[in-house]
């Protein structure tokens, strides 16, 4: 008899059928969409892989791809999903980055100006309390 991750063909089977009930109609529907079929050794491993995402959700337990490649046992997988994410994060927070920089600099622009505008009014100020002063 063939085990695959210890469980055997009927065990893989009513572990695919006890998680498909348990998905909405729709998500059903969906998961036959994308192949689920839980018959032939190879079909009901797909299966479970289909159902995966599905399960997750409902469960409320959302998981990362890392981490649903990382449940299939694919390491390989993972760690390039791994970098890749890493490679998005890392292109996010450079536009995050620029972003700051353009509101630090019109700021700074803002402040400059306030300051001439401040300065030249401080000047006018002086100027007419020193003609008031005289007169």
């Amino acid at each position: 008899m063939k085990i695959v991750q210890g469980l055997n063909y009927q065990q893989w089977q009513r572990r695919n059928t006890d998680k498909f009930k348990t998905l909405t109609v729709a998500q059903q529907k969906e998961a036959r969409t994308q192949g689920f079929f839980n018959r032939g050794w190879d079909r009901v491993q797909k299966s479970w892989d289909i159902l995966m995402p599905f399960v997750n959700i409902v469960n409320n337990n959302v998981v990362t791809m890392f981490d649903h490649k990382l449940n299939k046992g694919d390491l390989i997988g993972a760690i390039d999903r791994s970098l890749h994410e890493t490679e998005h994060i890392e292109e996010v927070l450079d536009q995050q980055v620029d972003k700051i920089d353009q509101i630090l600099q019109k700021a700074t622009d803002i402040f400059k100006k306030t300051k001439k505008r401040f300065a030249t009014y401080e000047t006018a100020m002086e100027h007419r309390y020193n003609e008031q002063s005289n007169t």
